[in-house]
Formats: C-alpha cells, sequence, structure tokens
C-alpha cells in the first residue's frame, strides 16, 4: 500500500530557493552561485528540505550548462534527501531530472526507468505539472531511440496537459520537443515553420540551450534543403551565443553543425577545427550521440581530403562508438515496450479488476506476441529485417567459437557505391526502399544457414558459417555483386548500384568476430578507395601490421609462452618500518623487445579483453606464490589488482575462491585492489561481489585514491579494508603545492581511519616524503625508497628472518 505524502511547509530558505527557479533556466551560469550560497546556509541550519531543493536546482543549472557529470551528482544528493524526507514529488522532479542526464549520455534505459517512476508518482499524487515534466521527455527519449510513432503518443499526452495549465515555458518545452521530432523525421519544412511561428515565445520564457537546440534543428533543416550558406549563418551565430554563456554541450552540438555546413560549402579547412572541439568537447563531457556526429563528420572530412587513413580511423572509431550506443538502444527499446504495457496497467487499475478469465487470456496472448516482437526488435534492423549489428556480431562470434578445426567461416563486407546519391535525388524514402530491396537480393543468394546483416546506414555484411576452401568465399562474393547489378525499380525510377566487397575467411585471416569484419572492411575500404564496384579478398600485403598490431599479436600468446612474470613490491609500515606484506605487479619479458612496461601492454589487455585470462593467472600465482612464502605465518598479505573486466565477471567470486583453494592461502592474507571507476560501473554488482568476498575473509582496498569525482560516497557505501592514496599526492610534497597537499593527505587519512580502514601511500621515494607521512598518521607507505618491484627470488629476501608464529593474526592492511 502507498504511503500518503507527508506534508510540509515550506521554510523561508525554501521559498528563496524556488524564488530561483527561473533563473535555472534562464540565466544558469549566474543562478548557480545563488544557489551555492543557499545551500550552504540550508546545511548550516540542517534544513534538510531546502539542501534537497538546492541540490535539485543545482542538478538544473548544471545541466542547462552541460556539466554532464556534475549533474548526476547533484540529483543523487537530492533524491537521496527527498526519498529520507517521504516528499514524493520532490522525488518525482529528481528523478525526472536524472532522466534527463540519462538521456544526455545515451543510458536510455535508466532514463526510461526514472521518467517512468517520476510519472507513476506524480499521477498518484495528481501532480499536473510533474506529470507533464515526465510525459513531455519520454516523448523526447523515445525521440532520441526512433521510436517517433510512440514519441508523437506522449507528445499528445503532454500537449493536453499544456491546455489545461497553460503555463508559458511549458509550452515553450513541448514546443521544443515537436522540433526535435520532425528533425528525427527529417522534415525540414515542418522544423522550419515551428521555429519560425515558435522561437520568439522560446526565447522570452525558456532557457538558452532550449532555443540552441531549436537552432541547430533549423541549421540542420535547411541544410537538407540544400541551403548550407544559411543552415552555415545559423549554426554560427548560436554556437557564438553557446561561447558567451558558456554552455559546453550546446558548443559541441552547434559546433558539429557549423562544420557539416561547411563541409557543405566543400571548406574543409573551416570545418576541422569545429569538428575536433566537438569530439574534444563531447569526450569531455560523456555525451556519446554527439561524438558520433564529431567522429562521423571527421570521417567525412578525411575522405574529401584523401587522408584515407585517418578517414578509416574516424570511421572506425564511429562505427566502435555506434555499437556502443546501439546496445543501450536495444535495452531502451525493450523497456519502452513495457512502458505502454505498464501505463495501460496505471491508467486502468479499476477495469483491471474487473477483467474476466477470457480478456485475461487476451491480454496474456498480447504480451505473448510483444515479447515476440520485442525480441525481433532486439536483434533485427527494423528497416530491412536482417539482422542487426549487435545480433550478426554474436552470431559470428559464436559461429567462430564452435568452428571445427579443418573448416572454414567466411566474412563479406559489402558497402554500396554513391548511395547518397539515390538519398539525394529521389529522397529519403526511396533510399529506405533501395536498402529494402538490397537486403532482399542478398538473403536470396545466401543459404537457409547463412545471415545476412546490417551493419549500418548502407553497408551490409554476409556470414558464411561453413566454407570449405578459401576460394568460396569470393565466388559468393561475386555472385552478391550480380545479384546487385540488376537495375532497381524504385516507386517507377529504374535505379543502378554497385558494390565495394571486401571478404575475410577465418581462421586464416582472423580468429575473432573482430578482427575478421576489420580484415573483411579493410579490403572493402581498398575496393572504394580505387573506384568500387569490385570483389577483394583480405591480403595480408594490404599493410604491414602497425606496431600495436602485432603487440595484440604478441600477447595473444605471452601467457601460454610463459613470458608473463610477477614481480613484487614491499609495503611496509610507517610506524614499525617492518613489512606488512606485497603488492603482486604484472610483467612482460617479450622474447625480442625486453621487458615491455605495463602501462603499454595492460591497456592492450584490456581492449582485448586478454585480461580475463591473464588476470586468473595472476591471482592463482600470486595466491601460489604467498603461499609458498608461508606469509600467513609470518603475519603477511598479498595485493592483486582486479581489472573492470574482471570484476565483472558474474562468477568471479568463484574464481577467487578457487585461488584460495588451490594454493592453500588464507583468504585474510588477500588484499584485492579495485579502483574507484570500477565501483561506478555497476554500483549494485560491487555491492554484491564485495559482500560475498568479505564473506570468503577476503580483504577489499580502494586504489588510486583521490583520482575519482565521488570518491567519498563510495567510501561510505561499501565496505572497504583499506585506502590506497594515489601516488600523485606524494609526488607534490616536495614542490611548493606541499602545505595543500599535506592538508588533503591528512584529511584523507583521518576519515579513511575513522571509517577502520588502513591507509597506505604509494610512490614514496624519498625520505622527507617519509617522514611527513609518519607524522600525519599514515599507517604504511610502498615506493622505491623502502623497496623497488623485485622478481620473486629477490622479493623472498625482504622477508624478515624472524621465527614463525603459526598462531598470529595477520596485520593490519
Amino acid at each position: 500500500m502507498t504511503q500518503p505524502d507527508v506534508k510540509f511547509r515550506p521554510s523561508a530558505l525554501e521559498r528563496e530557493l524556488q524564488a530561483l527557479e527561473a533563473g535555472m533556466y534562464n540565466t544558469p551560469e549566474v543562478t548557480r552561485a545563488q544557489l551555492r550560497a543557499l545551500l550552504t546556509r540550508a546545511q548550516d541550519g540542517r534544513d534538510l528540505r531546502a539542501q534537497a531543493t538546492a541540490h535539485l536546482l543545482l542538478g538544473g543549472c548544471t545541466l542547462y550548462t552541460g556539466q554532464l557529470p556534475e549533474v548526476k551528482r547533484e540529483l543523487d544528493l537530492a533524491l537521496d534527501l527527498a526519498r529520507a524526507l517521504r516528499d514524493h514529488p520532490l522525488t518525482a522532479r529528481c528523478l525526472n531530472g536524472l532522466g534527463l542526464y540519462h538521456d544526455r549520455v545515451a543510458e536510455y534505459d535508466r532514463a526510461l526507468q526514472a521518467f517512468l517512476d517520476s510519472l507513476k508518482l506524480t499521477q498518484s499524487a495528481g501532480d499536473d505539472v510533474g506529470s507533464f515534466r515526465a510525459l513531455n521527455n519520454l516523448s523526447a527519449l523515445y525521440t532520441t531511440t526512433g521510436q517517433l510513432t510512440q514519441a508523437q503518443t506522449f507528445h499528445a499526452c503532454a500537449q493536453q496537459l499544456t491546455q489545461v495549465l497553460r503555463d508559458p515555458i511549458m509550452l515553450a518545452s513541448l514546443i521544443t520537443h515537436q522540433i526535435l521530432i520532425a528533425d528525427r523525421q527529417e522534415d525540414p519544412q515542418a522544423v522550419l515553420d515551428l521555429a519560425c511561428q515558435h522561437l520568439p515565445l522560446i526565447r522570452e520564457v525558456g532557457p538558452p540551450r532550449w532555443a540552441g537546440t531549436v537552432q541547430e534543428c533549423v541549421s540542420r533543416a535547411r541544410l537538407r534543403q540544400g541551403r548550407a550558406d544559411s543552415a552555415l549563418g545559423v549554426a554560427l551565430a548560436e554556437l557564438r551565443a553557446a561561447r558567451h554563456r558558456q554552455d559546453d554541450e550546446g558548443v559541441s552540438r552547434l559546433a558539429s553543425a557549423a562544420a557539416r555546413a561547411l563541409l557543405a560549402l566543400d571548406d574543409l579547412e573551416g570545418a576541422e577545427p569545429l569538428l575536433r572541439e566537438s569530439l574534444d568537447l563531447s569526450r569531455a563531457l560523456g555525451s556519446r550521440p554527439v561524438e558520433m556526429l564529431a567522429l562521423e563528420g571527421l570521417a567525412q572530412m578525411h575522405e574529401r581530403a584523401g587522408h584515407f587513413r585517418e578517414a578509416l580511423a574516424c570511421a572506425r572509431a564511429h562505427h566502435a562508438l555506434e555499437r556502443a550506443v546501439h546496445e543501450h538502444e536495444v535495452d531502451a527499446r525493450s523497456q519502452l515496450l513495457t512502458a505502454e504495457i505498464r501505463m495501460e496497467l496505471l491508467n486502468r487499475d479499476t477495469e483491471i479488476e474487473r477483467l474476466r478469465n477470457v480478456e485475461l487470456a487476451q491480454a496474456n496472448r498480447r504480451l505473448r506476441e510483444a515479447q515476440h516482437d520485442l525480441l525481433r526488435r532486439a536483434t533485427h534492423d527494423q528497416l530491412t529485417g536482417v539482422s542487426n549489428r549487435a545480433h550478426f556480431q554474436q552470431v559470428t562470434a559464436e559461429t567462430l567459437r564452435e568452428l571445427p578445426g579443418h573448416e572454414h567461416a567466411a566474412l563479406i563486407f559489402i558497402d554500396l557505391d554513391r548511395f547518397k546519391d539515390v538519398n539525394d535525388t529521389l529522397g529519403h524514402l526511396a533510399g529506405d526502399t533501395l536498402l529494402q530491396q538490397v537486403a532482399c537480393r542478398l538473403q536470396s543468394v545466401v543459404r537457409g544457414s547463412d545471415l545476412v546483416g546490417r551493419v549500418g546506414g548502407d553497408e551490409f555484411t554476409v556470414l558464411l558459417r561453413r566454407v570449405s576452401a578459401r576460394g568460396d568465399a569470393t565466388l559468393v562474393a561475386q555472385k552478391l555483386a550480380d545479384a546487385l547489378s540488376d537495375p532497381f525499380d524504385l516507386d517507377g525510377h529504374p535505379v543502378t548500384v554497385t558494390a565495394s566487397i571486401g571478404c575475410a575467411v577465418a581462421p586464416d585471416d582472423g580468429l575473432d568476430a573482430e578482427a575478421l569484419q576489420q580484415h573483411a572492411d579493410m579490403a572493402m575500404y581498398r575496393v572504394k578507395r580505387s573506384g568500387g564496384n569490385q570483389v577483394l579478398h583480405f591480403d595480408a600485403a594490404m599493410g604491414e601490421p602497425s606496431e600495436r598490431q602485432q603487440l595484440e599479436r604478441d600477447l595473444g600468446t605471452a601467457l601460454s609462452g610463459h613470458e608473463l612474470r610477477l614481480h613484487y613490491q614491499g609495503r611496509y609500515s610507517l610506524r614499525t618500518s617492518q613489512l606488512v606484506g606485497f603488492e603482486a605487479l604484472l610483467r612482460w619479458q617479450h622474447p625480442t623487445r625486453g621487458l615491455i612496461p605495463p602501462a603499454t601492454f595492460i591497456p592492450l589487455a584490456e581492449e582485448t579483453r586478454l585480461i580475463l585470462p591473464i588476470g586468473e593467472w595472476v591471482l592463482r600465482e600470486a595466491c601460489r606464490q604467498a603461499a609458498e612464502w608461508r606469509c600467513a605465518d609470518r603475519n603477511l598479505c598479498v595485493s592483486v589488482n582486479v581489472s573492470a573486466l574482471q570484476f565483472d565477471l558474474p562468477h568471479f567470486v568463484e574464481i577467487v575462491r578457487a585461488a584460495l583453494a588451490d594454493s592453500g592461502l588464507p583468504a585474510r592474507h588477500l588484499i584485492l585492489e579495485i579502483t574507484e571507476s570500477l565501483v561506478t560501473r555497476d554500483l549494485e554488482r560491487a555491492r554484491q561481489h564485495i559482500g560475498r568476498l568479505k564473506a570468503l575473509g577476503v580483504q577489499i582496498a580502494m586504489d588510486d585514491f583521490g583520482t575519482g569525482y565521488s570518491s567519498l560516497s563510495m567510501l561510505e557505501s561499501l565496505p572497504f579494508d583499506e585506502l590506497k592514496v594515489d601516488r600523485s599526492f606524494t609526488r607534490h610534497l616536495n614542490t611548493e603545492r606541499q602545505p595543500r597537499v599535506a592538508a588533503m593527505l591528512s584529511a584523507m587519512i583521518q576519515l579513511a581511519q575513522t571509517l577502520d580502514m588502513t591507509v597506505t601511500v604509494e610512490g614514496i621515494e624519498d625520505a622527507c616524503q617519509h617522514d611527513l607521512l609518519r607524522a600525519l598518521g599514515c599507517d604504511h607507505a610502498q615506493g622505491f625508497l623502502l623497496a623497488r618491484p623485485l622478481p620473486p627470488e629477490e622479493a623472498a629476501a625482504l622477508i624478515p628472518a624472524a621465527a614463525l608464529s603459526p598462531g598470529a593474526s595477520p596485520a593490519p592492511s
């Protein structure tokens, strides 16, 4: 049963905060400073509702100035306070704001859940204003994920509320979203008509960001109409305004819009700095949709400038990012369908009570049909009906894993030549029809066991699950080319297209899906550069592998070739100067390159997922070595770093349990070091894993403390045993920044020790640093002054020769 809202009378401080809400929309950069001052007063006066309201409005200010990471921090604080107060209207507003944040960073599943939770609260409370916000933003979310029919449905619901409420700001917000829908529908005239009619109102009552969004759509609409000069003028004018108000997100979007107009005017030099600025800002803000636009523009620019290597690099980065965003979109679309069901249930609670068996059976059948449709949407391209990118890659990976040793599989990459000309001359509807007909012809050529996929735009892939010889793939590719050579009928217009086709065969050209597609793509791109309309098989002679590629190949065999080593760096007590344990550090002794630094190969291992088998080996080897040294009897612990990919494994705790069981090392003598960024990837999974590891007896350390933006909240919410302060603090103890850094270190040490954590500081290189940290009360230290990382036989010499104490408990760590 839902608890009723707790009623509050606004305090004088809350009324001051509410008076600043208009400033949050119109002058967020100025209002933010005023809100900070009121927040301090609320904290001093222990006014929790005023604090929640201040954090909520600060989240809005940072949202409208494009500072996305700060948005989530402020709104999380506001939401925690609102829930603790059982203030449902304020909770709904916080959820709505968090939904906007998740939408901006392409976390569509989380955005959807936040908006739905907000709508449920506001409709239960009869809060029409809050319901409008949620409905309007649900419309925007459907627009972002390309579900325009549903977007218009929610938009119509929001429009009904604006007719009742008659609020100019709501009308301005509604029209802004309506323009976005028209822009997504690629209807330039509708965009221009709506903007011409309503832009004065949007500028008058809405935040400058809304006007910037409208003008971005206007620039794109004029570009679609072939009015590049006008599109450029609009984008540049609004870009100057965004720079003036220091709206980084607006600058990133409008810089991309202006660059596209410059590309249309063939001004490559003018477009490049804008595209790079857009790319840098979008990456800094975490705005992946804008980052994709910038990468796409850079790929076009480099290709037209003849810089094909750079164009290919940008295109690949764009494809990789598109794939990551697509995974979010698949999950979001899954929940979008569920949203319709939940909305129906929400609006018909009384009717559900009167349902009889027949009606219930019909509802169940519709749900099963919806689930079947949802599964197809998640795995198939909605336009053409062939496999989508994510599903194609999954099937390719499974096929290669199960491929018998004597058989081959082939991947064919197909890119239509001059497809853009069809869109430009006959329109996008004709282009869509052409893509549908191309997909049908491709499917008519291949076997039922093979798979056709669309990986983006006018790019298709074909997986031949079994081929007996390398030449078979080329023959099939030529059949595909021949099938596309006959004219297509596009509403009475005969159109002839050609294709650039590249082939790659496993296992000769790659053992995994990513490598195979990359090599087929490379062959296709070689055809594209030579004029298109050819079939080409990948050949190693197309380009010698880069140093990075060679290193990746070598790393793949480093573990089986016994080239990986563990070195051990001693950790010492600052109070007693005694050894308290070791940190296991991975090293790669390459047979020809010598010792390769971890900073070079660890990121490569992460990218290729080789870190999973390597990380498990490190864990097992460190436990084995610690048991051999009888660390448990000597009160010593061994620390092992854990990568994000390892920690994400559902069975990670079982891997740790097996390593301890096989080595015989007591769990309390193992410390697993995890970073804050690892925890924030999935806080709920982190809580589960850490809870189960603590139940085993394993100790948990937060590594690189001080380099993240929410470290304090992590310390409070998770039961860490140790805090490892990053070496970036230590090196400033000998500079002019020493007083400030020492004060920060003192605060960290006191905080950690208050929470029953041991503090270890890394990077101790001289006696001055050592003495200062000991004076500050730090527990343990690591660094070259005390001990360098050493191979096992040399590290063993650091272990004290004192008599063993079998019953002793481990040193604090």
